[in-house]
C-alpha cells in the first residue's frame, strides 16, 4: 500500500501515455548523426576538397582532433570550430596529423563519416577517430555540431601526452 506521501497513479493512464510520447517526439526532433561512410573515408584519405564545402577542424592549429566539410546549403554555428580556407596541401597536413597521431591506437583509427540530418540527408562530411558527436539540424538549415567528447576514453589530454611518451 502506497504511503502518504506517494501519489497513485495508473501505469495504464492514457494522459501519461499520451505526455511520454509528446515528450520522446519532442527530444528526437533535430538530432542528427555521424554514420560511418566508405566514400567519406576515401575522399580524405585522397585529400579531395568537396566543391563548395565549407571546411572547419576542431583541435590545436595543424593538430585537430576532427575536420568536417559543410554543405554549401547550411551554415554551421559555431564558436569552437575554427574555419580553414582548405587547399589540398592543408588537408593533407591535417588528415596526416590525424593518422599519425593515432597510428599506435588499436582501439580508434580515424575514419571518415556522413554528417546527417534528422531525415538521413547528408549535410556533410566527417574526419576523426571520434565516431559520434551532437548533431542539431534547426530547420532554417543551421546546423550546431559538438565537439566530440574525447577525454572520457582516454583520461585528461596530459595523461595520454605522458602515455604517448613512454
Amino acid at each position: 500500500m502506497p504511503g502518504k506521501d506517494c501519489i497513485p497513479i495508473k501505469t495504464g493512464s492514457p494522459h501519461i501515455i499520451i505526455a511520454l510520447l509528446i515528450i520522446l517526439i519532442g527530444c528526437a526532433g533535430n538530432y542528427g548523426r555521424l554514420v560511418r561512410d566508405y566514400e567519406a573515408n576515401k575522399i580524405f584519405k585522397n585529400y579531395q576538397i568537396r566543391p563548395g564545402h565549407r571546411y572547419y577542424y576542431i583541435g590545436p592549429q595543424g593538430r585537430p582532433d576532427a575536420i568536417m566539410g559543410i554543405h554549401p546549403d547550411y551554415s554551421l554555428e559555431t564558436t569552437q570550430w575554427t574555419q580553414i580556407d582548405l587547399t589540398e596541401d592543408k588537408l593533407k597536413k591535417l588528415v596526416d596529423w590525424i593518422n599519425f597521431h593515432n597510428r599506435n591506437n588499436t582501439r580508434y583509427y580515424p575514419d571518415g563519416f556522413l554528417i546527417l540530418d534528422h531525415d538521413g540527408r547528408q549535410v556533410g562530411i566527417w574526419y576523426s577517430i571520434w565516431d559520434w558527436t551532437t548533431v542539431i539540424v534547426e530547420e532554417n538549415k543551421r546546423i550546431m555540431v559538438y565537439p566530440p567528447l574525447k577525454d572520457h576514453r582516454f583520461g585528461n589530454a596530459d595523461e595520454r601526452e605522458r602515455m604517448q611518451r613512454r
